[in-house]
């Protein structure tokens, strides 16, 4: 029962509203209530405040929630640890990155990962930012490789500042003909107001990041096409659907050679303008096994070596 309880009030937090948290956890609203109302019965608290709009845990129902992430996550803790004590014969790792972080990131991950603890299970997943920090928390997830997160229960890992890049189609008032890469110091970015722009989901921290730096320049896109990962807005934006900002190894040679690049710009933006930071977040226990110090070194490696240098 506790762990529905604790699942039932991180979602409602994160809802404010009984029937969409009831909706994104695949059960029905009487359920929940019913689970919630025998939980308040038996404490002899109120755990939900129902009279505010959207609706609210109340003090005693935040701290419930807490001692419930405590707890679920010493159980975490244990699992993992027995895991460990019996030398990864039957372990299991779960990765998880953000919309921001490219696949090709994992392949070499796992080459060097496997070959030293070939009987580890390890699953890949991509989820956002913001479910990152609770299932981090919450023991169902090992690692995260993206956007620091804040939790002070989690340790940070910074692993590189990614430089980034602004694509510009033809069909955009800055292009410039002829050119394939051309100097972001020069242009007039108050010429893309109202332009088609390419984006992820306006809840990762990745958009946000673009969003507030196009903001401060005093930039109004037209955020027309939303894609769920920055690969595939990479692809777009390279194929001249539409503008947008990238991860810099996005336009290697290799890549630009499958584009069509005569009909694009691409400019560099200085570093110190604008980055993105990504580093690997986990729960770090005191007796943290080797395998998971090796993973962390091994995915810190991997994700120096495929960050483009600039001179």
């Amino acid at each position: 029962m506790n762990s529905k309880l604790l699942s039932f009030l991180e979602e409602i937090k994160a809802q404010g509203n009984m029937s969409k948290a009831a909706q994104s956890l695949f059960v029905t609203q009487p359920y929940i209530s019913r689970v919630i109302k025998n939980a308040e019965d038996n404490f002899g608290v109120k755990l939900i405040d129902r009279s505010s709009h959207p609706i609210q845990l109340t003090y005693a129902g935040e701290r419930l929630l807490g001692f419930l992430q405590d707890e679920h996550q010493l159980r975490a803790n244990l699992d993992r640890e027995m895991t460990h004590l019996s030398q990864f014969k039957y372990g299991h790792l779960t990765i998880a990155s953000n919309e921001a972080v490219t696949n090709e990131v994992y392949k070499p991950v796992l080459l060097r990962f496997y070959d030293k603890y070939p009987k580890v299970h390890a699953q890949i997943i991509s989820i956002p930012s913001r479910d990152a920090e609770k299932r981090l928390t919450s023991g169902s997830l090992d690692f995260f490789v993206g956007n620091p997160l804040q939790s002070p229960k989690i340790q940070y890992l910074p692993v590189a500042r990614v430089p980034l890049v602004l694509v510009i189609p033809k069909s955009s008032a800055l292009y410039q003909e002829g050119k394939t890469f051309v100097d972001f110091e020069e242009l007039d970015l108050k010429q893309m107001a109202g332009e088609s722009f390419i984006s992820i989901p306006h809840d990762n921290t990745y958009h946000r990041l673009i969003a507030s730096f196009l903001h401060d320049k005093g930039v109004a896109v037209e955020y027309s096409i939303e894609v769920p990962d920055v690969g595939l807005a990479a692809e777009l934006a390279l194929n001249h659907i539409g503008a947008s900002i990238i991860p810099e190894n996005y336009v290697t040679e290799d890549k630009l050679a499958d584009a069509k690049t005569e009909d694009i710009n691409i400019a560099r933006i200085p570093m110190g303008m604008l980055t993105a930071d990504f580093g690997i977040s986990y729960i770090k226990s005191k007796q943290t096994a080797e395998p998971v110090d090796d993973l962390v070194t091994i995915i810190s490696d991997v994700f120096k070596e495929l960050t483009p240098k600039r001179d």
